[in-house]
């Protein structure tokens, strides 16, 4: 089937599926006489993300026509390029602001303010998919921040008197299904598939005792790697593949690894670490055979008034190595180095500071536990 006639037949699938919605309404004369539904639908998936969601208060059939999987599909193929997120946490409240991964651009960004569920906390944060978890006392909480909500997952079993639920999410590619992991007192590990009608399910693959530490996990082609410790006690990395849900463990191909930020780099598991003049990049090639090569490229920034101050915080899909300042004194700055280029791009965020929330001392902001860099983070309309 060529591509004009796949198109043709997604139009009439969504048509048919939107005119029985319409007719259940009770609106579909007043659809009919005034604008078709198939053209609805395509108008609404070329608005802006902000603007589709203002507009599902605007009736039933249209909160209807944004949330279906086949707008959701349709809406991913013209989706804006990837753009970094900048979270700040101020008590009970987030600050988010966001800014086009792939462009220049020096003047401010608009954020915006979120609080989070008093059942949910900021322990690991990645972007997977437009979508982004936080861990809480016995549940995990979903948080999807181009809709701006907030979707609590149901409680794993055998929580017991834990003080909270470990875990991650991930995103599947062949079934385009998301999956949450779950990790409870080290050797109960539970998955759950988002939206659908189940509950959380024992894996039984490879499944060993472990115990993940506080560092953030990655999600890269359908597999969930996180650092962990196991009964020896040692240090490794344990993958979670989501189609088949089962656990490998793989280990360090260095001794100092506390020092490497673990990153999807060129679209495979990396370990990166980073001084004032090299860059060092382990990169997992083959993961069956457990074969890590290894790279290194001198950095060489420009001399500036925030060279001594950036800290690595992580990697584009370009293979851009992400640098920001670890002070919030004047503008606030998002630097991207190339090492294969050897080149060099700045963002700079206006607006930061002048306002009593960005004043660490007072407030005591802490930029080490209570700021999250997340790049390579899309549009998701889902809702669960």
């Amino acid at each position: 089937m060529d591509e004009q006639e796949e198109k043709k037949q997604r139009k009439r699938q969504s048509s048919s599926i939107l005119t029985t919605r319409s007719s259940q309404y009770g609106n579909h004369k007043s659809q009919s006489n005034s604008i078709p539904l198939d053209i609805t639908f395509e108008i609404l998936s070329r608005l802006p993300a902000k603007s589709i969601v203002r507009y599902r208060s605007v009736s039933k059939l249209w909160s209807f026509i944004t949330t279906t999987r086949e707008f959701i599909k349709t809406r991913s193929k013209k989706t804006s390029p990837p753009c970094v997120l900048l979270i700040f946490r101020k008590h009970d409240k987030l600050i988010v602001f966001s800014s086009p991964q792939r462009k220049n651009t020096y003047s401010y960004v608009e954020d915006y303010h979120i609080e989070i569920p008093k059942n949910g906390f900021i322990r690991r944060l990645d972007s997977v998919h437009g979508l982004i978890c936080f861990e809480g006392s016995k549940q995990l909480v979903i948080w999807n921040p181009t809709v701006k909500r907030f979707f609590t997952l149901p409680e794993p079993q055998g929580t017991g008197d834990e003080y909270y639920v470990g875990g991650f999410l991930g995103y599947e590619p062949i079934e385009g299904k998301y999956k949450a992991l779950c990790i409870v007192r080290g050797w109960n590990t539970q998955v759950l598939t988002l939206g659908v009608q189940e509950s959380w399910r024992v894996v039984t693959k490879g499944g060993f005792v472990h115990w993940p530490t506080k560092d953030t996990g990655r999600c890269i082609n359908g597999v969930i790697y996180y650092k962990a410790f196991d009964m020896v006690p040692r240090h490794a990395i344990i993958s979670f593949d989501l189609r088949y849900e089962e656990f490998k463990l793989i280990e360090f191909p260095m001794r100092d690894y506390d020092r490497f930020l673990m990153v999807s780099y060129e679209g495979r598991l990396a370990l990166i670490s980073s001084t004032s003049s090299v860059v060092e990049i382990w990169s997992l090639e083959d993961e069956g055979n457990r074969k890590w090569s290894y790279g290194q490229f001198h950095l060489s920034l420009p001399p500036n008034k925030y060279l001594k101050w950036l800290d690595l915080k992580g990697v584009t899909d370009a293979g851009e190595l992400i640098y920001t300042g670890m002070s919030l004194n004047g503008s606030f700055c998002v630097v991207y180095f190339d090492p294969k280029k050897n080149s060099i791009r700045e963002t700079k965020f206006q607006g930061i500071t002048g306002n009593e929330i960005w004043q660490p001392d007072r407030l005591g902001f802490d930029l080490v536990n209570d700021f999250y860099v997340l790049p390579n983070h899309i549009e998701s309309f889902i809702s669960f």
